[in-house]
Protein backbone atom coordinates (compact mmCIF):
# COMPACT_ATOMS: atom_id res chain seq x y z
CA UNK A 1 0.00 0.00 0.00
CA UNK A 2 0.76 3.74 -0.24
CA UNK A 3 3.41 5.23 1.97
CA UNK A 4 2.81 8.61 4.19
CA UNK A 5 0.48 11.22 1.88
CA UNK A 6 1.43 14.77 2.18
CA UNK A 7 -1.54 17.33 3.12
CA UNK A 8 -1.56 19.05 -0.49
CA UNK A 9 -1.45 22.55 -0.01
CA UNK A 10 -4.12 25.39 -1.38
CA UNK A 11 -2.07 25.97 -4.43
CA UNK A 12 -1.90 21.93 -5.58
CA UNK A 13 -5.69 21.78 -4.38
CA UNK A 14 -6.41 25.24 -6.50
CA UNK A 15 -4.83 23.54 -9.61
CA UNK A 16 -6.85 20.34 -9.52
CA UNK A 17 -10.26 22.60 -8.61
CA UNK A 18 -9.60 24.59 -11.86
CA UNK A 19 -10.24 21.20 -14.06
CA UNK A 20 -13.41 22.88 -13.58
CA UNK A 21 -13.46 25.05 -16.03
CA UNK A 22 -12.17 22.34 -18.67
CA UNK A 23 -15.48 20.66 -20.44
CA UNK A 24 -13.48 17.42 -20.86
CA UNK A 25 -12.35 17.27 -17.66
CA UNK A 26 -15.38 17.84 -15.25
CA UNK A 27 -19.29 16.74 -14.57
CA UNK A 28 -22.00 19.30 -14.12
CA UNK A 29 -24.51 18.68 -11.19
CA UNK A 30 -27.25 17.22 -13.51
CA UNK A 31 -25.53 13.79 -12.59
CA UNK A 32 -26.68 14.07 -9.02
CA UNK A 33 -29.76 16.45 -9.25
CA UNK A 34 -28.93 18.30 -6.31
CA UNK A 35 -28.04 22.06 -7.15
CA UNK A 36 -30.45 24.37 -8.67
CA UNK A 37 -28.52 25.57 -11.93
CA UNK A 38 -27.90 21.85 -13.51
CA UNK A 39 -25.16 23.06 -16.46
CA UNK A 40 -22.86 24.39 -13.32
CA UNK A 41 -19.61 22.06 -13.14
CA UNK A 42 -19.11 20.10 -9.24
CA UNK A 43 -16.36 17.45 -9.90
CA UNK A 44 -13.10 16.95 -12.13
CA UNK A 45 -11.52 14.50 -13.28
CA UNK A 46 -8.87 12.78 -10.95
CA UNK A 47 -8.08 9.39 -12.46
CA UNK A 48 -8.49 6.90 -15.35
CA UNK A 49 -7.54 4.29 -17.40
CA UNK A 50 -7.89 2.17 -20.58
CA UNK A 51 -6.60 -0.93 -22.13
CA UNK A 52 -5.25 0.44 -25.42
CA UNK A 53 -2.64 2.38 -23.87
CA UNK A 54 1.46 1.80 -22.43
CA UNK A 55 1.09 0.95 -18.64
CA UNK A 56 -2.72 0.52 -18.84
CA UNK A 57 -2.58 -2.08 -15.79
CA UNK A 58 -0.61 0.42 -13.36
CA UNK A 59 -3.64 2.63 -14.20
CA UNK A 60 -6.14 0.03 -13.48
CA UNK A 61 -4.96 -0.67 -10.61
CA UNK A 62 -4.64 2.91 -9.12
CA UNK A 63 -8.31 3.98 -10.21
CA UNK A 64 -9.67 0.70 -8.28
CA UNK A 65 -7.57 1.47 -5.45
CA UNK A 66 -8.08 5.39 -5.35
CA UNK A 67 -11.62 5.05 -5.91
CA UNK A 68 -12.10 2.51 -2.48
CA UNK A 69 -9.99 5.32 -0.70
CA UNK A 70 -11.58 8.47 -1.70
CA UNK A 71 -14.68 7.04 -1.29
CA UNK A 72 -13.75 5.94 2.44
CA UNK A 73 -12.46 9.49 2.88
CA UNK A 74 -15.81 11.01 2.27
CA UNK A 75 -17.82 8.63 4.55
CA UNK A 76 -15.33 8.58 7.00
CA UNK A 77 -17.50 8.59 10.60
CA UNK A 78 -20.86 7.37 8.98
CA UNK A 79 -22.31 4.19 8.64
CA UNK A 80 -24.03 4.93 4.95
CA UNK A 81 -22.59 6.13 1.96
CA UNK A 82 -24.49 8.29 0.83
CA UNK A 83 -21.76 11.42 1.10
CA UNK A 84 -19.74 8.91 -1.39
CA UNK A 85 -22.30 7.60 -3.60
CA UNK A 86 -22.90 11.75 -4.50
CA UNK A 87 -19.70 13.28 -4.18
CA UNK A 88 -17.16 9.77 -6.11
CA UNK A 89 -18.45 8.68 -9.86
CA UNK A 90 -16.64 6.41 -12.07
CA UNK A 91 -17.76 6.22 -15.89
CA UNK A 92 -17.12 3.98 -18.24
CA UNK A 93 -15.05 0.29 -18.13
CA UNK A 94 -11.96 1.47 -19.95
CA UNK A 95 -11.88 -1.71 -22.25
CA UNK A 96 -10.93 0.19 -25.41
CA UNK A 97 -9.72 3.82 -26.78
CA UNK A 98 -13.65 3.94 -27.31
CA UNK A 99 -14.49 3.39 -23.41
CA UNK A 100 -12.54 5.76 -21.82
CA UNK A 101 -12.76 5.09 -17.76
CA UNK A 102 -12.95 8.06 -15.82
CA UNK A 103 -12.99 8.86 -12.15
CA UNK A 104 -15.01 12.40 -11.12
CA UNK A 105 -15.16 13.56 -7.88
CA UNK A 106 -17.02 16.86 -6.45
CA UNK A 107 -14.76 19.55 -5.48
CA UNK A 108 -16.82 22.06 -3.13
CA UNK A 109 -19.06 20.87 -0.70
CA UNK A 110 -22.64 22.14 -1.29
CA UNK A 111 -23.63 24.48 -4.50
CA UNK A 112 -22.81 27.65 -6.13
CA UNK A 113 -25.08 29.56 -8.38
CA UNK A 114 -22.90 31.11 -11.71
CA UNK A 115 -24.83 34.31 -10.50
CA UNK A 116 -23.48 34.56 -6.96
CA UNK A 117 -23.27 37.98 -6.19
CA UNK A 118 -20.06 36.95 -3.27
CA UNK A 119 -18.89 40.13 -0.61
CA UNK A 120 -18.67 42.98 -2.68
CA UNK A 121 -15.43 45.18 -1.20
CA UNK A 122 -13.44 48.03 -1.83
CA UNK A 123 -11.52 45.98 -4.42
CA UNK A 124 -14.69 45.73 -6.76
CA UNK A 125 -14.95 48.13 -9.67
CA UNK A 126 -16.72 51.46 -9.16
CA UNK A 127 -20.31 50.94 -9.29
CA UNK A 128 -20.03 47.18 -8.71
CA UNK A 129 -23.70 46.71 -7.26
CA UNK A 130 -24.42 42.52 -6.81
CA UNK A 131 -27.67 41.33 -9.35
CA UNK A 132 -26.90 44.43 -11.32
CA UNK A 133 -25.42 44.29 -14.90
CA UNK A 134 -23.56 41.93 -15.81
CA UNK A 135 -20.97 41.84 -12.14
CA UNK A 136 -22.11 38.94 -10.54
CA UNK A 137 -19.30 38.68 -7.92
CA UNK A 138 -16.10 37.91 -10.39
CA UNK A 139 -14.17 40.70 -10.18
CA UNK A 140 -15.34 40.67 -6.38
CA UNK A 141 -13.25 39.36 -3.44
CA UNK A 142 -14.96 36.53 -1.21
CA UNK A 143 -17.55 35.48 -3.88
CA UNK A 144 -18.15 31.69 -2.93
CA UNK A 145 -15.64 30.26 -5.38
CA UNK A 146 -12.82 31.62 -3.25
CA UNK A 147 -14.02 30.89 0.27
CA UNK A 148 -15.85 27.32 0.10
CA UNK A 149 -14.32 24.41 1.30
CA UNK A 150 -12.85 21.42 -0.40
CA UNK A 151 -14.80 17.94 0.36
CA UNK A 152 -13.03 15.29 1.96
CA UNK A 153 -13.19 13.13 -1.30
CA UNK A 154 -11.26 15.55 -3.38
CA UNK A 155 -8.61 16.08 -0.95
CA UNK A 156 -7.92 12.72 -0.71
CA UNK A 157 -8.05 12.63 -4.68
CA UNK A 158 -5.74 15.46 -4.69
CA UNK A 159 -3.05 13.85 -2.43
CA UNK A 160 -3.07 10.13 -4.37
CA UNK A 161 -2.78 12.06 -7.52
CA UNK A 162 0.59 13.71 -6.10
CA UNK A 163 1.81 10.49 -4.42
CA UNK A 164 1.58 8.52 -7.85
CA UNK A 165 2.69 12.12 -9.65
CA UNK A 166 5.75 12.09 -7.37
CA UNK A 167 6.62 9.76 -5.58
CA UNK A 168 5.31 6.33 -6.64
CA UNK A 169 3.69 5.05 -9.74
CA UNK A 170 1.71 2.65 -7.78
CA UNK A 171 -0.55 3.03 -4.61
CA UNK A 172 -0.65 -0.43 -4.44
CA UNK A 173 2.00 -2.34 -5.64
CA UNK A 174 0.40 -6.06 -4.14
CA UNK A 175 -2.71 -4.66 -6.39
CA UNK A 176 -0.77 -3.97 -9.11
CA UNK A 177 1.15 -7.19 -9.77
CA UNK A 178 -1.59 -9.35 -8.86
CA UNK A 179 -3.51 -7.53 -11.76
CA UNK A 180 -0.70 -8.04 -13.85
CA UNK A 181 -0.33 -11.53 -12.89
CA UNK A 182 -3.79 -12.65 -14.09
CA UNK A 183 -3.61 -10.74 -17.43
CA UNK A 184 -0.16 -12.57 -18.15
CA UNK A 185 -1.28 -15.81 -17.22
CA UNK A 186 -4.36 -15.43 -19.51
CA UNK A 187 -1.98 -14.38 -22.37
CA UNK A 188 0.18 -16.91 -22.17
CA UNK A 189 -2.61 -19.56 -21.82
CA UNK A 190 -3.56 -18.47 -25.27
CA UNK A 191 -0.09 -18.53 -26.59
CA UNK A 192 0.54 -21.50 -25.21
CA UNK A 193 -2.46 -23.16 -27.23
CA UNK A 194 -1.34 -21.49 -30.09
CA UNK A 195 2.13 -22.86 -29.90
CA UNK A 196 0.58 -26.33 -29.21
CA UNK A 197 -1.08 -26.56 -32.42
CA UNK A 198 2.65 -26.60 -34.59
CA UNK A 199 3.03 -29.80 -33.03
CA UNK A 200 -0.05 -32.07 -33.86
CA UNK A 201 0.88 -35.31 -32.74
CA UNK A 202 1.82 -34.38 -29.35
CA UNK A 203 -0.65 -35.98 -26.95
CA UNK A 204 -2.02 -33.63 -24.21
CA UNK A 205 -0.08 -35.60 -21.62
CA UNK A 206 3.24 -34.36 -23.79
CA UNK A 207 1.88 -30.79 -23.75
CA UNK A 208 1.83 -30.98 -20.07
CA UNK A 209 4.86 -31.95 -19.73
CA UNK A 210 6.50 -29.34 -21.88
CA UNK A 211 5.05 -26.97 -20.33
CA UNK A 212 6.26 -28.50 -17.01
CA UNK A 213 9.74 -28.60 -18.57
CA UNK A 214 9.63 -24.83 -19.78
CA UNK A 215 7.51 -23.43 -16.76
CA UNK A 216 11.16 -21.28 -15.44
CA UNK A 217 11.74 -19.71 -19.02
CA UNK A 218 8.06 -19.26 -19.54
CA UNK A 219 7.55 -17.59 -16.31
CA UNK A 220 10.26 -14.92 -16.62
CA UNK A 221 8.23 -13.54 -19.52
CA UNK A 222 6.52 -11.86 -17.66
CA UNK A 223 8.73 -9.56 -16.22
CA UNK A 224 9.63 -8.24 -19.97
CA UNK A 225 6.47 -6.32 -19.58
CA UNK A 226 4.66 -3.84 -17.27
CA UNK A 227 1.21 -4.59 -19.06
CA UNK A 228 1.32 -8.66 -18.59
CA UNK A 229 2.11 -9.26 -22.28
CA UNK A 230 3.14 -12.58 -23.20
CA UNK A 231 5.71 -12.34 -26.40
CA UNK A 232 4.75 -15.23 -28.49
CA UNK A 233 8.44 -15.77 -29.71
CA UNK A 234 9.89 -16.09 -26.20
CA UNK A 235 6.93 -17.85 -25.43
CA UNK A 236 7.80 -20.49 -28.87
CA UNK A 237 11.40 -20.44 -27.95
CA UNK A 238 10.47 -21.72 -23.81
CA UNK A 239 8.42 -24.25 -25.40
CA UNK A 240 10.84 -25.39 -27.98
CA UNK A 241 13.51 -26.00 -25.07
CA UNK A 242 10.65 -27.42 -22.78
CA UNK A 243 9.78 -29.94 -25.49
CA UNK A 244 13.26 -30.83 -25.91
CA UNK A 245 13.82 -31.23 -22.25
CA UNK A 246 10.21 -33.65 -21.94
CA UNK A 247 11.46 -35.88 -24.97
CA UNK A 248 15.27 -36.35 -23.29
CA UNK A 249 13.63 -37.11 -20.05
CA UNK A 250 10.98 -39.91 -21.70
CA UNK A 251 14.14 -41.34 -23.65
CA UNK A 252 16.63 -41.52 -20.91
CA UNK A 253 13.09 -43.21 -18.66
CA UNK A 254 12.87 -45.65 -21.62
CA UNK A 255 16.57 -46.64 -22.02
CA UNK A 256 16.36 -47.21 -18.23
CA UNK A 257 13.90 -49.86 -18.14
CA UNK A 258 14.53 -53.35 -17.87
CA UNK A 259 15.20 -55.38 -21.22
CA UNK A 260 14.59 -58.53 -21.40
CA UNK A 261 18.20 -60.94 -21.20
CA UNK A 262 19.88 -57.61 -20.16
CA UNK A 263 20.78 -55.71 -16.85
CA UNK A 264 18.89 -52.58 -16.66
CA UNK A 265 20.81 -49.12 -16.34
CA UNK A 266 21.14 -47.43 -13.72
CA UNK A 267 20.70 -44.24 -12.79
CA UNK A 268 23.92 -42.13 -13.56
Amino acid sequence: MYRTLDIPTADVLAEYAARLDDAHRSWPSWYTGKYANEDTPTHVEMFTWHDDRFGWIGDKSNFEVARDLIRTAADEGRTDTVVSDEQVHDCGRGTSAWDYAQLFVQVYEGGCPEDCPGTHTAECRPGCVPDVDFCLGDECEGDCHGTRAYTAAFRAAVALAQFVKDDHPFLDEDDYYDQRRQVFEGNLDEALEDVKLHYPYDSETDHQGIVEHASDCLWDLEYRDSDGHADWDGVRDAYDYGRGEHFLALGRDFLRNEISGQLALMPA
